[in-house]
């Protein structure tokens, strides 16, 4: 299966709307002390949510689209501060008020809407107002939420429909039925760490060159639509697995493009999730495909293992999934989403042993610096690090090689080319 992407076309300024959306993710875009980041957002338009109060599932069926939308702020964290009125922390609700490019004293923004496509397009402008929304249920932390700016609702509180929608993710699956997906996935011949810019897919592959299990399918957001290759190859059986690593949108947006994989069946770590997300996770398990893995849970076969990771709660790219493998070959690889590798479940020592590595994270600066790097075993394969050049998170990190050269891993192999040269390839390992 080819899929060829078209270059979206240039999409007006957005009008002055509500959202409540959910923190998803912060990236630092340098070590300056006065260093900006970026934050990322996965909404609901707030007037549609609000109109439809309970019935706001009608939404999040597969042929619906509107309302949802992912923003991406980048300012410093002082005027995050200075608008939004509290410190930022992954996995916390806010209402915000954007406003099209040109309004004054607002925070950098850039809205995608969502299509039939995915998160595909976006146009620019400002959030000039919001606040930080309590979660029923939870005790509130830090300074009280302030009030919004007189154009915006005066609420203070998530609405709990949407509470809990983004819970849809959280409830196990029958342990017994996830251990046998999991028994039933057979060694690898290859495996395929895709060429698909600032994003992460990789495809295990049988004898014949047919993918039987996509570990994340992710393709760009809008935000980095100009890392996309002009086309992405995948060779899917009739029902390939799917084992996410984590519910960032850069590791499952791929399956908006291909659409075969919303049939698919659907192993997920079991974390709090955005609107976006959540509708995704409604759309599989309406069809009985949601396999939701329990915390503190390992399942191994003679091919595999996969385990969740033991990061804090609420950090979505240290509470997911990883999975170790053994190829036909005899060769081993390590499948590690973005987790710190502290985070690895009972250390990387009980991982081994490892001869190939996809680097976690598209190779981004790691908090722990060289503490967790899994060690090599014998034969020393590739260690692939998946990007897209002029990504916006400015990945990957110079000192992240340095640290898993020193490791050990000499062979870091890129999936993009060299800034203004040609394209490399997908990466294949054996």
């Amino acid at each position: 299966m080819e899929i060829r992407f078209i270059p979206p076309e240039k999409v007006a300024d957005f009008p002055r709307r509500r959202l409540y959306a959910r923190l998803s993710r912060i990236d630092y875009l340098s070590s300056s002390p006065y260093k900006r980041a970026s934050f990322e957002f996965d909404g609901i338009d707030a007037d549609a949510t609000d109109a439809a109060g309970e019935k706001v599932f009608k939404y999040f069926a597969a042929e619906e689209t509107e309302p949802f939308a992912l923003l991406r702020i980048v300012t410093t964290r002082r005027r995050f501060v200075g608008i939004l009125g509290d410190d930022p922390i992954v996995g916390d609700w806010y209402a915000l008020e954007i406003e099209p490019a040109g309004s004054k004293g607002g925070l950098m923004t850039w809205h995608a809407q969502l299509e039939a496509s995915g998160y595909s397009t976006h146009s620019r402008g400002l959030t000039v107002d919001g606040e930080r929304l309590a979660i029923p249920g939870e005790s509130p932390r830090g300074t009280p939420p302030r009030s919004l700016g007189a154009a915006a609702s005066a609420k203070r509180s998530l609405p709990s429909h949407i509470n809990d929608l983004s819970q849809i993710a959280t409830v196990s699956a029958n342990q017994k039925m996830l251990a046998q997906l999991v028994v039933g996935i057979p060694a690898p011949a290859t495996i395929v760490v895709h060429d698909v810019g600032q994003a992460s897919f990789n495809s295990f592959l049988d004898k014949n060159g047919d993918a039987y299990l996509h570990f994340d399918t992710g393709l760009p957001i809008s935000f980095n639509n100009h890392t996309r290759p002009k086309k992405l190859t995948v060779h899917p059986t009739s029902d390939p697995l799917v084992v996410l690593s984590h519910w960032d949108w850069d590791h499952l947006h791929g399956a908006f493009s291909l659409q075969y994989p919303l049939k698919s069946k659907w192993i997920v770590p079991s974390q709090r999730l955005g609107p976006g997300a959540a509708r995704l996770a409604k759309i599989v398990a309406d069809k009985g495909n949601l396999f939701v893995w329990p915390a503190g849970t390992r399942i191994s076969s003679s091919a595999v293992t996969l385990m969740d990771c033991s990061g804090p709660s609420g950090v979505l790219n240290d509470t997911g999934l990883v999975l170790h493998t053994k190829l036909t070959s005899g060769n081993c690889a390590l499948l590690t989403g973005d987790v710190d590798y502290q985070y690895l479940p009972n250390g990387a020592a009980a991982l081994a042993p490892i001869n190939h590595l996809v680097v976690t994270h598209h190779g981004a600066s790691l908090k722990s610096a060289s503490l967790g790097i899994p060690s090599p075993a014998g034969f020393v394969g590739k260690v692939v690090v998946s990007y897209g050049n002029r990504n916006v998170y400015r990945h990957p990190n110079d000192v992240s090689r340095t640290l898993h050269l020193a490791a050990g891993w000499g062979n870091w192999v890129p999936t993009a080319g060299v800034k203004g040269g040609p394209r490399r390839a997908s990466r294949i390992l054996r």
